[in-house]
């Protein structure tokens, strides 16, 4: 009985090992025309594909001695395919890029099973491209979708270009005939085309400035750093840019890419099934060539922005996205202090209400110039009558020329002394007005810096919300595709990709509006290309609004009130609309006691002149013998005083009025006192909302994000519906509108409340800011003593 299961045993062993000797082992050899670091990930994926698609059915080998590279010559991929050729331990041959294409497509007898794939475009091609199979024994090729001419066209219907510049690399137009197949393409296509083969990056710039578009073609394998300079070069000159690289490199800065979600998936998983197909004993020439991908443009939006290419919205449902949109591409980012800089500095409204100051200066200056000496000089020539002339005695000569000089001193005067006074207190009035006018200032380029903030987080959540519909969509197609799900599902989110694209449209065109707004704040151009800093409420200047600390104040009801108390008294000290009007009521004042005194006081005035002949001639210019002439210069000096008696009564009229706007000044004071109040009160309730907006937003935002993504797992695995992933997106759009509002809302409010006690903090030194909170604290202990 002990003997069974040793017997069975050594029949497995024998079982198993004769099974080892029936599979076959192949080794394949690899050709490449370039190596770089970033094509290993690749290889490395490829190699993997064929073992897991082959199997156990046959032991697959690679090694690095087998894998060669041509480095972009046609003698050196001559070299490498004759030593696979010749060499007894390869099984297969895979041949990768343009060179190698093109060197092996000229064999005419192969005697190993090889696969071409890689190839630089099928429009370039010299094998044939119209069957279904090669037809050559031991030969097949892979022929993917991309197109010279699809391209082309395809980027003319988004972009109208005039003359596209098409960029591939120099070698290759020895090799295929491009010029020849473009020429014929651009039959059909209302441009022109510039042909630019180069081998460095430097050629490329003075060829560039000749396009208004650029063209990069799918055989362009190159490594990423020769890459990135050419991508950079194109986005520097702002020119639009289309290319097939492959959807790896859509995030490179490549405006336009054209091409599978899943296309090296799909290639590679093509070779592997290629590959079975010969293990399992088809002849390669009979293996179908043609392999066929869902193509799909995808659009750089960061690249967009910073070409500012002119995108139709109707046509972002038919793209994917890619991009980050938190750093917008500007001549000038701002941050809020640069913003209130800039208002203080250049705000065309703030210099023109600083212009208000000037002129009430002049008119002081010229209130004080009633006390100022008033000298004038007149000349005057006479001519007479000869005949009235003789019988003058000598005093009105035919001829004569005279002048004088004539000073005018007031010495007291009632209306000028209460001009003075009046435009003094009207002065400084006019300063006060100007300092409120500085605080609208810094509230509204506040006030505009963070709508523009809001309307910009509100742009990239659209923009994200746009994103997460499209996989959506994608991922109903394919279950509808699979029938797994129905037609209803793709349709809903086909709807829904229309109202995502439309919300992308509205949020953008609401922040070029916001940006709009700001410029004319900071008297820009309306079409200056700005972008805005983020605020966050534990960084940079926003640290001193500590929305913890503050709540902790506002919070206490009993400390609230003070605190509210204490606010509405350094509102009222501060508030320069207070001063204004005391300084406007002194003014008034003055006004009425003018019109008072000045029925009793007289204007004294002190004046002199002198006066001088300087030519006598013609008749009756001698005087009468006996009489002595009179001096050719005289003078007179003299003081005058006057009294207003009655002047229709104006001046009671007058301080009648005056008492009038005093009263009516008061009363605007104490409007301006009893609103300075409430508005504190209320800004105060304002942060309490805000403060519990920002703790409850972050728990709203944090939930709603794993909800999605719990939902989406169940709907993806049929456990929900559609509607249910629908509000569970949308849920997670809103809570992260609510949380970022939250915080700007709060520092905006916080901006608000300090415009009102007339006292921003930005715009104090950290002492002063510090001494504002130690009279917070006394006022806190006066209050406490006070009730104690």
């Amino acid at each position: 009985m002990k003997k069974v299961p040793l017997i069975l045993a050594c029949f497995l062993i024998s079982l198993s090992t004769s099974f080892a000797q029936q599979v076959k082992s192949y080794t394949i050899g690899m050709l490449s025309d370039s190596y770089s670091p970033d094509m290993e990930p690749l290889a490395k994926q490829l190699q993997e594909q064929i073992i897991a698609v082959v199997g156990p059915e046959a032991g697959i080998k690679f090694e690095d001695r087998y894998m060669l590279s041509s480095e972009m010559d046609v003698v050196t991929a001559e070299s490498n395919y004759n030593a696979f050729i010749q060499n007894p331990d390869i099984d297969i041959i895979l041949a990768f890029g343009p060179i190698n294409n093109y060197v092996i497509a000229q064999k005419k007898v192969y005697s190993k099973p090889v696969v071409l794939f890689g190839i630089l475009n099928q429009d370039f091609i010299s094998l044939p491209g119209k069957q279904e199979t090669s037809g050559i024994p031991n030969l097949t090729y892979l022929i993917t979708p991309e197109s010279f001419k699809n391209d082309l066209e395809t980027f003319r219907n988004i972009y109208p270009y005039s003359k596209v510049g098409i960029i591939l690399e120099e070698h290759l137009t020895s090799l295929y005939p491009v010029k020849e197949n473009l020429d014929k393409d651009f039959e059909s296509i209302d441009a022109g085309y510039v042909l630019i083969p180069f081998e460095n990056v430097e050629q490329l710039d003075a060829e560039l400035e000749k396009v208004d578009a650029v063209y990069l073609t799918g055989g362009m394998h190159m490594e990423e750093e020769k890459l990135e300079k050419i991508i950079t070069l194109i986005n520097n000159k702002k020119l639009p840019s289309f290319s097939a690289l492959g959807r790896e490199r859509r995030e490179s800065g490549i405006l336009l890419t054209h091409s599978s979600e899943y296309q090296m998936q799909h290639f590679f998983r093509r070779i592997a099934l290629t590959v079975e197909s010969i293990i399992h004993g088809t002849n390669p020439g009979d293996i179908p060539i043609l392999i066929d991908y869902g193509k799909k443009l995808t659009l750089n939006v960061e690249t967009a922005l910073k070409i500012d290419f002119p995108l139709r919205y109707s046509q972002l449902l038919m793209m994917d996205v890619v991009g980050d949109l938190k750093n917008f591409p500007s001549e000038k980012r701002y941050s809020l202090p640069d913003v209130i800089s800039r208002v203080l500095d250049k705000n065309f409204s703030l210099q023109a209400e600083k212009k208000n100051i000037d002129i009430a200066r002049k008119d002081l200056r010229l209130a004080q110039s009633n006390y100022l000496p008033n000298l004038t000089s007149s000349a005057q020539g006479t001519f007479i009558d000869p005949e009235v002339a003789k019988i003058s005695n000598g005093s009105n000569p035919e001829f004569s020329t005279s002048g004088n000089i004539t000073l005018e001193q007031v010495i007291y005067s009632e209306d000028a002394s209460g001009n003075i006074a009046i435009r003094k207190n009207l002065s400084k009035a006019t300063d006060e007005n100007f300092n409120a006018a500085v605080l609208d200032a810094v509230l509204d380029g506040s006030v505009a810096y963070f709508n523009t903030l809001i309307a910009k987080t509100n742009f990239i959540i659209q923009d994200e919300n746009f994103r997460v519909t499209q996989r959506n969509y994608e991922f109903a197609e394919q279950n509808f595709s699979a029938g797994q799900t129905g037609k209803a599902d793709v349709l809903r989110w086909k709807s829904e990709m229309a109202q995502a694209t439309q919300d992308v449209v509205t949020a953008q065109n609401s922040l070029h509006q916001a940006f709009h707004a700001l410029n004319e704040i900071l008297s820009n151009p309306i079409n200056y290309s700005i972008d805005v800093e983020d605020a966050s409420l534990d960084e940079g200047v926003f640290e001193q609004y500590d929305y913890e600390k503050v709540f902790k104040v506002i919070d206490d009801p009993i400390l609230r009130k003070r605190f509210v108390k204490f606010l509405v008294t350094e509102a009222k000290q501060n508030a320069p609309e207070l001063k204004a009007l005391d300084y406007s009521i002194q003014a008034s004042e003055r006004t009425a006691a003018l019109y008072m005194r000045s029925k009793f006081l007289p204007a004294i005035a002190l004046q002199g002149q002198y006066n001088h002949t300087f030519s006598r001639d013609g008749e009756g210019t001698a005087y009468p013998a006996g009489i002595a002439s009179p001096p050719d210069g005289t003078y007179n000096v003299g003081v005058s005083l006057s009294l207003p008696i009655f002047q229709r009564n104006q001046r009671s009229f007058n301080r009648q009025r005056s008492i009038l706007q005093q009263e009516q000044l008061k009363l605007q004071k104490e409007s301006v006192e009893l609103a300075l109040e409430r508005n504190v009160n209320d800004i105060i309730h304002s942060l309490v909302n805000n403060i519990t907006n920002i703790e409850f937003s972050k728990i709203s935002a944090g939930a709603a994000r794993e909800s999605l993504d719990l939902t989406q797992t169940a709907y993806f695995s049929g456990a929900v519906s559609i509607t249910s992933l629908i509000d569970a997106q949308r849920a997670y759009i809103q809570s992260q509108q609510l949380q970022a509002n939250a915080s700007y809302n709060y520092l905006l409010n916080f901006l608000q409340l300090e415009r009102i006690i007339g006292y921003f903090f930005m715009l104090h030194t950290p002492e002063e800011n510090l001494n504002f909170e130690r009279r917070f604290m006394q006022f806190r202990l006066q209050k406490e003593a006070t009730q104690n």
